[in-house]
């Protein structure tokens, strides 16, 4: 997976150098050395996946994975012209996404990458928050009126606010399709105990959606 496009990014990360962390990514895209896909897959993902700190840092670990995890923020943030660029070129499915981390949950790039991922496979993608109350959902639900609503949950401990979302949302609103993802349901079992209508393990699975929904 390594490669030296990711030794360099990394070895920003390393030192919390946010400004070439940020300047070197965007260079990535802008002379096509890489897609956004493949920049999202390839480098920003494994940077916070693989992160572990040194015997030496373990009394600074917490502040140095936060402070990682803002430029990785930072960066999908900067991405987005690309993201709007690419998106003249992609059928538009006529589907509304919801895409949010629930109460608690504040492990949140999975799911702004998912959004961007919906995004570019034609959906109307919207990112609404991590750490969103049950009942802001729940409102999402009734005012935006998706056709899927998709919960990322990074934390195991989270899982029973998730079923407890979704059990009142399929109550209320049927005709939700429930979209569930993140590193939380690796966990054994961890999927049978949510009402799921849809288990995306890998960002590319959001590509396939497109022939359910295809016109």
């Amino acid at each position: 997976m390594q490669n030296a496009h990711y030794d360099t990014f990394i070895s920003y990360l390393e030192k919390e150098d946010k400004n070439q962390a940020v300047q070197y990514a965007l260079s990535l895209l802008e002379h096509k050395s890489l897609t956004i896909e493949a920049l999202y897959e390839d480098i920003l993902a494994p940077s916070l996946l693989f992160f572990a700190c040194k015997l030496e840092d373990q009394a600074i670990c917490i502040w140095k994975e936060h402070t990682r995890t803002s430029i990785i923020r930072t960066i999908l943030e900067a991405t987005y012209p690309y993201i709007i660029e690419r998106t003249s070129a992609v059928k538009k499915r006529n589907r509304k996404v919801v895409v949010v981390c629930p109460q608690e949950e504040y492990h949140e790039i999975g799911a702004i990458m998912a959004t961007h991922y919906f995004i570019l496979a034609g959906f109307d993608a919207q990112y609404i928050g991590a750490n969103t109350p049950k009942e802001e959902i729940i409102s999402a639900a009734r005012v935006l009126k998706p056709d899927y609503l998709a919960l990322s949950v990074t934390n195991y401990y989270n899982l029973f606010t998730t079923k407890k979302v979704i059990e009142e949302v399929k109550r209320d609103y049927p005709h939700v399709t429930i979209i569930i993802g993140g590193q939380a349901f690796s966990q054994k079992g961890a999927t049978e105990q949510i009402p799921f209508d849809i288990h995306l393990e890998h960002m590319k699975d959001i590509f396939s959606l497109e022939s359910e929904v295809a016109q």
